[in-house]
């Protein structure tokens, strides 16, 4: 079926998109249903983006109008039968007006400065029929003078915004960023990579263009250079205390703190969510699970594979950042502790395995709460450690992380309209590695068993440094509205878990006396270990007594030191 878009934005304050699909009815058809995603791939959460459409009509190109009604939250019904026709034409349109107000890179944004479109969030399509090389125009104020997408441009002169696209999923996988943004870019292996910032930073002494180019050399490197695309878009919103990413086809939007891209810590992380979504174009976008394409946008599309679609990510993104030669081996190793951290003080972990993390995404990882720490672990963070584990046992066979990583891409180009099973990926390490190793490899991502990264580690000539704390601990987190002390939450089995402490509980007094935010700061030095304490606590309205006895702080990861750098580098470098 042949469509085309038209997208305008003529008073973009109110933050309103008017969007008219224009199309031929199918001959025959006397009912066609017209939906708006409910999710984005990529982002495993039900956004029921249909919530922001203010208003829905269909009529004939001679402008009447036809019958029509929602089905449900992101479809509407055109039946020929119930409208009241003069004469019946085939050339059809079907309006609608979408409020863009949520600044994320899986919702659009639309304000007097900007506007971010993101596919799946306002360009309906048509169920049980495909779109052949729909076309897009984009009509926006005057004033703006800069349109970058990955869409193939269409347009005969700068008057007009017209793209194209191979099909409805390329389509709403190319988002649009519009306004007055900056704009740079490379070349590499002859190809366009354009460079789009919007948002404010702080002066810093990066050299932003040229490290993001070695990053997406270095990620290149791992399949033989093989550039799956005729362009690259990365597209950055540089705005305080936003961070995230998300992969597309031929680009990928992110979002930063421009404040922090001076300080080198921040920087690093930043060029680590860069090589993140970059290498999301093999490792998801091509190499992904059977069930994630083609996609129903209108349900829960469910896998046990994000262990391998963000976890081996999450292990390759700062490695990325080393093998570049942007961090050194030291700075890397610290990028990893952080992540140990996280996994150590996850009591979740011992609930739910890898593969139950990634069947309950939908519910679980992006709808975090109070005790999301106590019933889950991330896929990503979780995956990104076993990969680490997996490459220091291939080390062994004189084989590494690279070997799977060619393997799978060699398997997608066998059928790369088919996805990957699990079966499929244990054949992959079997081959690699052998039997021993895919036994540990599925252990890792079937069962709760702790990993025991320690030894792991030491075999690529690194050492785990313990801290012992002698501080006192009492497994909770604090919340503060004005001085007032409120849990947080609470960690599982922790001193204030077993002392029946609930998250949202207020704490008025300890011991008799008042308890405030500037006592929950210095509270390590003013109790004893062992020792038990009476809360007041204030829970829905009413008092409570508790008593917790604060216990000797766990231990926790100092640091991971180079004990063999020879060893060590030839672990990680490329």
């Amino acid at each position: 079926m042949k469509t085309h878009y038209i997208v305008e934005i003529s008073r973009p304050e109110q933050h309103h998109v008017k969007v008219t699909l224009k199309f031929t009815r199918p001959k025959g058809a006397n009912i066609l249903k017209i939906f708006l995603p409910s999710w984005s791939p990529g982002s495993y959460l039900m956004r029921e983006y249909a919530r922001n459409v203010r208003w829905f009509e269909a009529s004939q190109s001679n402008g009447e109008v036809l019958f029509h009604e929602q089905q449900a939250k992101g479809i509407w019904e055109i039946d020929w039968k119930k409208s009241s026709l003069k004469s019946e034409l085939k050339e059809i349109q079907v309006s609608y007006e979408i409020y863009c107000k949520e600044l994320t890179v899986r919702t659009s944004h639309v304000d007097a400065s900007h506007a971010f479109l993101h596919g799946p969030s306002y360009l309906m399509g048509i169920i049980g029929e495909s779109l052949d090389t729909p076309t897009i125009e984009f009509r926006f104020p005057t004033l703006w003078s800069k349109l970058s997408t990955t869409l193939n441009d269409i347009s005969k002169d700068r008057s007009l915004f017209l793209y194209s696209a191979a099909n409805y999923d390329e389509l709403i996988d190319s988002p649009v960023e519009v306004g007055c943004h900056e704009t740079d870019g490379f070349e590499y292996k002859g190809k366009p990579h354009h460079l789009a910032y919007y948002g404010e930073i702080y002066p810093h002494k990066q050299n932003l263009k040229e490290d993001v180019k070695k990053v997406v050399e270095a990620v290149a490197k791992h399949f033989n250079e093989e550039l799956p695309y005729d362009q690259y878009l990365f597209l950055t919103h540089f705005v305080p205390k936003l961070y995230g990413g998300l992969e597309h086809l031929k680009s990928t939007a992110l979002q930063f703190d421009g404040r922090k891209l001076g300080n080198r810590k921040d920087y690093l992380n930043y060029l680590s969510l860069v090589g993140h979504e970059y290498f999301h174009l093999w490792n998801v976008k091509r190499i992904r699970p059977q069930e994630l394409g083609p996609f129903d946008y209108l349900n829960e599309n469910y896998t046990t594979l994000l262990w391998l679609a963000e976890g081996l990510t999450s292990f390759m993104d700062d490695l990325f950042v080393y093998r570049a030669g942007i961090a050194t081996l030291e700075e890397y190793l610290e990028m990893v502790k952080g992540n140990l951290e996280v996994y150590y003080g996850t009591p979740g972990r011992n609930y739910h395995s890898l593969e139950q993390s990634s069947f309950n995404a939908w519910v679980k990882l992006y709808r975090p709460d109070e005790n999301s720490k106590n019933s889950s672990i991330s896929y990503y963070l979780k995956g990104g450690l076993v990969f680490t584990v997996l490459h220091s046992l291939l080390l062994e066979k004189e084989k590494s992380i690279n070997d799977l990583l060619t393997a799978l891409w060699d398997d997608y180009k066998l059928r790369p309209e088919i996805g990957i099973t699990k079966e499929g990926i244990y054949s992959i390490i079997k081959n690699i590695g052998g039997e021993e190793i895919l036994n540990k490899f599925s252990t890792m991502v079937e069962t709760t068993q702790d990993v025991d990264f320690e030894t792991a580690f030491k075999k690529m000539g690194l050492e785990f440094k313990w801290h012992e704390s002698e501080q006192p601990w009492l497994g909770v987190e604090w919340d503060f509205i004005g001085d007032r002390c409120l849990v947080k939450n609470v960690t599982l089995d922790g001193p204030c878990y077993r002392g029946g402490l609930n998250a949202g509980d207020e704490i008025t007094f300890l011991n008799g006396l008042r308890f405030l935010k500037e006592d929950a700061e210095k509270f390590g030095s003013m109790v004893i270990i062992d020792r038990q304490y009476e809360f007041i606590i204030s829970r829905l309205g009413k008092l409570e007594q508790l008593e917790v006895t604060p216990v000797k702080a766990p231990r926790t990861l100092k640091e991971i030191t180079v004990a063999d750098r020879i060893k060590a580098e030839k672990s990680f470098k490329f």
